[in-house]
């Protein structure tokens, strides 16, 4: 709805059309239900949001019914609270331009249709169905579950990742905000963490112990992504003594010679080769001739 729209329900309901301000003559029942969606204007209001938020699911009968109804009341609360608002704030002989002035300066911000649509549309979105989702669903369900790997943390479950990503998809948090609620229980699970996440904001457990992942990596000759925090080799070397936290992770120096010694190594191109010529002059010293 326009201010202007929005100003004449108000000046209707307070009786201030013509500057009746202050006569007594303001109403408590005009206004009730001044604002109607019908299912009409509910499938063209639900259709334009759903190409927008890429939205996938189909609704029922019973679910525009109860968007029309949830819409239509949350939208007249509103509307009650901008008129008790300016009630209070009209004299005598306010006109409705007036009106329209208090309620820009008091409620800048009235009942936004595309955002209660979007929000309604977002609860039906079944985020534990990923074949149902949309992009944009995917995409933060994606993001969503990244970040919580990056965190690999025990007392995170599948589904408040899902509540995470719809939080995401709606604008309700960013990725960022995603972290910094993680962060605070990592610091729990990785006590030696603990005032790194305060210093370093978007630090993820995985960002903190990225030399020792790499570490690893390099002494096994694999992608540094493809190392599970949860793995238990990994998990002995950024915490010994597990969630305690007493004992510091090893150094970039100690991982590197603990992978070494890991059966991992054995796979390694540099192990398979130095095996090789170590056969090799065996069979020569043998008198092979090769």
């Amino acid at each position: 709805m326009t201010p202007e729209e929005i100003a004449a329900i108000v000046a209707a309901a307070l009786g201030q059309a013509m500057g009746t301000a202050g006569t007594g003559k303001d109403s408590t029942t005009t206004y009730k239900d001044a604002i109607k969606l019908t299912e009409a204007g509910a499938k063209q209001l639900l259709d334009s949001i759903m190409a927008d938020i890429q939205f996938t699911g189909k609704l029922s009968k019973a679910d525009l019914a109860d968007f029309v109804r949830k819409y239509n009341e949350t939208a007249n609360k509103q509307l009650e609270t901008v008129i008790q608002s300016v009630r209070g704030k009209t004299t005598p002989g306010s006109t409705a331009e007036d009106i329209k002035t208090i309620i820009k300066t008091t409620s800048p911000s009235f009942f936004d249709s595309k955002q209660f649509t979007k929000d309604y549309l977002w609860t039906k979105v079944n985020f534990a169905d990923e074949k149902t989702l949309g992009a944009k669903a995917l995409d933060a369900l994606t993001t969503a579950r990244q970040i919580a790997k990056a965190f690999n943390l025990s007392t995170v479950s599948d589904i408040e990742i899902q509540d995470a990503a719809r939080r995401i998809a709606t604008g309700k948090i960013t990725s960022e905000d995603y972290k910094t609620e993680l962060a605070a229980k990592a610091a729990a699970e990785y006590p030696q963490l603990a005032d790194r996440f305060k210093n370093t904001p978007g630090a993820t457990v995985r960002s903190l112990y990225s030399p020792i992942l790499k570490a690893v990596a390099d002494a096994w000759e694999v992608d540094v992504e493809s190392l599970d925090l949860n793995d238990p080799f990994i998990d002995s070397l950024v915490r010994p003594d597990g969630v305690v936290g007493k004992m510091p992770s090893a150094t970039v120096g100690e991982a590197t010679q603990k992978a070494l010694m890991h059966p991992n190594a054995d796979k390694t191109q540099k192990q398979i080769s130095n095996a090789k010529t170590a056969a090799t002059q065996l069979a020569r010293a043998m008198g092979f001739g090769i």
